[in-house]
């Protein structure tokens, strides 16, 4: 028999929200074709691709050391080529590339999705149920201040030093103060480098948790909460800049294909959500 204790009043509620908002368009790393070659090489970009030189439509032959405008910086002397085919081979070299960080387990093959995406997709937003599951399995696995076990822990506590008599919005504000201690499920373990992950999304850019339903049983309870999640699939200057993603050609050559006048391909956003059934029976 379900004990009513007037949760269906209050519900859905969200209950913990990023300061970081949904669809923020105006983030540095959803801008594209903003730059030119000065721009790219006052960052440091004049060595892209290993296969061509995007700036001057060639695909390398032989190689050549020769300074250019008084710096020295690897380049090759080589075939001219169109437009296209520099296209093709820049993205050719980036699905390669990605498997440096993409080579185990189920989810390997989401980057290359997403690289597809970049190329095809004019900027729509990304839907991928691989990346629900890996989302769903994140948010389900152990770690300290986990939001899923935190939610679960208040609920039963209440429930259990409270048999007969909830005040509900105590139980809401109890969960939205004890989430803002909360660590957000993202993709950054260790796994992560090599499984697809880390390079598909890493550090997710908007969450929000939604306490859908709950229901109170004379012999228990249980609650039914929506996880969302959505990132960015696009590089700002900062990302470019630092040490970690500069001295790769994957990142390179996506920084370029992105926010280079003549190339241009638009980011998008990736979302990917999960809902989680739990209780006490």
């Amino acid at each position: 028999m379900v004990n009513d204790f007037s949760a269906s009043i209050y519900l859905p509620e969200t209950v913990f929200e990023t300061v970081k908002s949904f669809n923020d368009s105006s983030a540095n790393d959803m801008k594209c074709g903003d730059m030119s070659d000065q721009d790219l090489f006052s960052l440091g970009l004049r060595d892209i691709s290993a296969k061509v030189d995007p700036y001057r439509l060639i695909r390398y032959d032989i190689p050549d050391t020769t300074p250019v405008d008084g710096i020295s910086w690897a380049t090759v002397r080589g075939t001219k080529i169109s437009y296209e085919e520099c296209i093709d081979i820049l993205f050719a070299e980036m699905k390669a590339l990605s498997q440096l960080f993409s080579f185990q387990g189920e989810y390997k093959m989401v980057i290359g999705e997403l690289i597809d995406h970049f190329r095809y997709g004019n900027g729509s937003e990304f839907y991928s149920h691989r990346l629900n599951l890996a989302f769903h399995d994140r948010i389900n696995s152990y770690f300290v201040d986990n939001p899923r076990l935190i939610i679960e822990g208040i609920i039963r506590d209440e429930f259990n030093s409270k048999p007969n008599s909830i005040h509900f919005p105590s139980l809401l504000n109890s969960i939205k103060r004890s989430l803002l201690e909360s660590k957000l499920s993202k993709f950054d373990s260790r796994i992560d480098r090599i499984n697809g992950l880390g390079i598909s999304v890493h550090d997710i850019a908007a969450q929000k948790i939604t306490l859908v339903n709950l229901q109170r049983y004379a012999m228990g309870w249980n609650a039914k909460i929506f996880f969302e999640a959505q990132d960015h699939f696009g590089l700002d200057v900062t990302d470019i800049k630092s040490k970690v993603y500069s001295q790769f050609r994957f990142f390179r050559i996506w920084f370029l294909l992105q926010r280079h006048k003549d190339f241009a391909f638009k980011p998008f956003f990736t979302r990917f959500n999960s809902v989680e059934n739990i209780g006490q029976y």
